[in-house]
């Protein structure tokens, strides 16, 4: 009889033990009350900050000695069982007198985490009985086994309660340039706070004045003349172990310092161009190594195929980065597949965006840009969007944007007029897709002055140079070049546009498939001739040899474009 009620006893202390371990774990979010309610206001004494971190490890500890002594206690021992008792029932009265003195208005929250915490000792406790109670095995006898079988489901259990994780920078820092500010994009491994230092200057990633913890992608603002001048900034991430109402427990701080060179256009422009990655990484960072020199990167859209996880999302910076190893800006229009999977409704979280919209103006030195977003490449009312499309609506407002760009006539201040579209707003497909949208964008780009607009999407290399084509007549090859039409017209537009990339090595090779090179396209400008130079190469470090195919017209490997007039040479 006695024996029986020892061994009760025995179970009453581990029942016990694991409820108060359980529920003063699950009521985090009140620690930092236990401290303020024991005087931490008044001396902000570290310890009594960090008591409840302490207190919970006792209890953990005592959780463990009554698991663990339930096999090695006998009668003789029984005293030990009183001593974990007396304690269990003093921690039990604890944690009731916390809830009492303010912890009441927290059970909604404490209770969810408590039923949690059990569901994962439930679990504990059933492969600690089949490795100890209900052994069958060779191992049956090895106590080496079983300690070391018992500690590693103990610390996964704590990890997995405390969302514990290995910390570090996980995708570097891209440089993304919009409006007068740069948007610094950089994640960690695990969901923490970020900052970028210049100087001795922070700015966070927050929202509304409080700091995003809960993120692993982290973008920081910062105003262009702070970093142009300071030509370095640190990246920082520190873990947020736990953050509750009140309080919070934090990790290490990790940070990592770049060189940053400005664009600088006293002595002309040097920039470098690609689109349509579509993941062929290793062909065009080979390509992009072409122009050792360039000031800034853009980017002009699909660069993967399909967004639908969070390393597809990343995909677009760590090309970035691995171009530019974040110490030039990066110019970023989203393509047409880049709307598709389940994380391209996020993007905008991890590249450069306005308001979560992916048009935006930027001003670089002497660089007036503006980068516009055609959307899906059919109409809204297209099968394949399943009813999903508004995106007439989205442009609209980017029509709108465009007449406001007008008013306020910024872009007479600058040198150069740079804008970056992934489809093309001056070529029309035989489909007419967003035919009165491009009609109407062209006439607005027409009355700023553009000196380039940059295009993807056709997977070509096409100059459509202004003043050569009918507009809105289908447009044919001429005959050295190919025969046949190409199943589209241009718009009405007085301005040099540039189609970028295509995989391959020349302009009209049939690789369209290969991996083996990507082509992209180098943009020199000289403010003393006003000339600019456009160099397509491969990823052989080869140029490109262009003409225009429906006029006629050989450019050779450099297309000299004229400043003032928009003629080419």
């Amino acid at each position: 009889m006695k024996e029986k009620i020892f061994k009760s006893i025995k179970i009453f202390n581990i029942i016990l033990s694991l409820f108060n371990l359980l529920m003063f774990f699950s009521m985090r979010c009140i620690w930092s009350g236990i401290s303020k309610t024991l005087g931490y206001e008044k001396s902000y004494s570290s310890l009594l900050l960090d008591l409840p971190v302490i207190i919970c490890f006792v209890f953990l500890i005592v959780a463990i000695l009554n698991v663990s002594l339930y096999f090695l206690l006998d009668k003789k021992r029984k005293a030990w069982a009183i001593i974990l008792l007396t304690l269990n029932i003093i921690f039990l009265i604890a944690i009731f007198v916390i809830i009492m003195l303010g912890g009441q208005d927290y059970m909604y929250f404490i209770w969810p985490k408590f039923f949690k915490a059990c569901l994962v000792a439930l679990v504990v406790l059933a492969l600690t009985y089949l490795l100890f109670a209900y052994p069958k095995g060779k191992l049956k006898d090895c106590k080496i086994f079983k300690g070391i079988a018992l500690t590693s489901i103990i610390i996964s259990s704590i990890a997995y309660l405390i969302n514990f994780s290995i910390t570090y920078i996980q995708y570097k820092p891209v440089v993304y340039a919009v409006e007068n500010t740069y948007q610094i994009v950089f994640s960690s491994t695990s969901e923490s706070l970020g900052w970028v230092k210049i100087n001795d200057d922070y700015y966070y990633d927050q929202n509304a004045g409080s700091m995003n913890s809960f993120e692993k992608v982290h973008k920081v603002i910062v105003p262009m003349e702070k970093l142009n001048e300071a030509k370095s900034y640190t990246i920082g991430i520190q873990k947020m172990i736990y953050r509750g109402p009140f309080g919070g427990i934090k990790g290490n701080i990790i940070e990592e310092k770049y060189n940053f060179r400005p664009v600088d256009s006293s002595d002309g422009l040097n920039y470098y161009s690609l689109s349509d990655i579509h993941m062929g990484s290793k062909a065009v960072l080979k390509a992009a190594n072409y122009n050792q020199e360039k000031e800034f990167l853009v980017i002009a859209g699909d660069s993967i195929s399909l967004v639908d996880s969070y390393s597809d999302a990343q995909y677009i910076n760590k090309i970035a980065h691995e171009i530019t190893k974040g110490e030039i800006a990066v110019v970023h229009a989203r393509g047409n597949h880049e709307l598709k999977g389940r994380y391209a409704e996020e993007l905008y979280k991890y590249v450069a965006s306005k308001n979560n919209q992916y048009y935006f103006n930027f001003y670089l030195d002497g660089v007036y840009g503006i980068v516009l977003d055609i959307g899906e490449d059919h109409e809204d009312d297209y099968w394949e969007y399943y009813g999903t499309a508004n995106y007439d609506a989205y442009r609209e407002e980017q029509l709108r944007f465009l007449k406001d760009e007008l008013n306020k006539k910024e872009f007479e201040k600058y040198d150069y007029r740079l804008a970056i579209c992934h489809i093309p707003v001056v070529f029309v497909n035989s489909r007419k897709n967003h035919e009165y949208y491009k009609k109407e964008m062209t006439n607005l780009l027409n009355q700023m002055d553009i000196d380039m607009c940059l295009s993807g999407h056709q997977h070509d290399l096409l100059v459509f140079e202004p003043n050569t084509l009918t507009p809105y007549t289908k447009l044919k090859y001429n005959e050295d070049y190919d025969s046949g039409t190409y199943k589209g017209y241009v718009t009405d537009f007085n301005f040099p546009n540039l189609l970028i990339s295509k995989r391959g090595y020349t302009q009209t090779d049939s690789n369209s498939l290969t991996l083996k090179s990507h082509i992209g396209l180098t943009i020199k400008v000289d403010f003393v001739s006003q000339i600019q130079k456009a160099i397509y190469n491969t990823s052989n470090n080869e140029k490109v040899s262009m003409v225009n195919p429906f006029v006629n017209k050989d450019y050779q490997d450099e297309i000299e474009i004229s400043l003032i007039d928009k003629s080419f040479k």
